[in-house]
């Protein structure tokens, strides 16, 4: 990647006898420039230029390969992952606590596969945690249709992407909960399909990769 407008500073002139306020001057001028070297974003770059395929930024990708029920219509339910298999740097703790390893912001992008099996509509809301700690603003709510027979469920697909901000990766980590006021609604996998054949479907599908330090 190559740094435009990146210059190094104008030295002073020698003076022709030593002089302390000479060499005062060429200090902070070469301080200036080795200062410049040693930042990661240095402040006179304009601009960036270059292909950037040589960039590695944290990322992941989890899904859920289980069904996960309810816990009841006054409880929170936490989103559980598989063990990762396509990450870079971002960790799973108790299959639901979300650690990235800088501080930054995030982009998470998520899509859930939401049943309901009972005979009458149900509610469904998710939202995002901080460190055990709901994030303000950031639920949404949806209404699922009652089940169609007895043996085919009513689904719906929520999709959400939002920016998740870190001051400190050691601490803070990130989780999704969700809540339904009937015990019939499920985030549901399903098996691989034939005829013809077709992927499975988890119940839950989750990104996460980082966009920009923080501000």
């Amino acid at each position: 990647m190559g740094m435009i407008k990146f210059r190094s500073p104008a030295l002073p002139l020698p003076w022709k006898d030593y002089n302390p306020d000479q060499q005062n001057q060429l200090i902070r001028a070469l301080n200036i420039y080795f200062s410049q070297l040693d930042s990661t974003t240095p402040l006179q770059a304009e601009y960036f230029r270059g292909r950037g395929d040589q960039l590695v930024q944290p990322y992941a990708m989890l899904i859920s390969s289980v069904d996960q029920a309810s816990a009841g219509i006054t409880s929170e339910n936490l989103i559980e992952y598989d063990p990762p298999s396509i990450t870079n740097g971002i960790t799973v703790v108790n299959n639901t606590k979300i650690y990235v390893p800088y501080a930054g912001q995030y982009l998470v992008t998520f899509s859930l596969q939401v049943t309901n099996r009972g005979n009458s509509a149900g509610e469904f809301e998710v939202w995002a945690k901080r460190g055990n700690i709901n994030i303000e603003s950031s639920n949404t709510r949806f209404d699922i249709a009652a089940r169609k027979s007895s043996t085919i469920w009513s689904h719906i697909v929520p999709t959400i992407t939002l920016i998740f901000d870190v001051t400190d990766p050691n601490t803070e980590y990130f989780q999704l909960a969700w809540w339904s006021d009937k015990t019939t609604v499920y985030l549901e996998n399903y098996a691989a399909g034939t005829s013809p054949s077709r992927p499975a479907i988890p119940s839950v599908i989750f990104t996460i990769n980082l966009i920009s330090a923080n501000p």
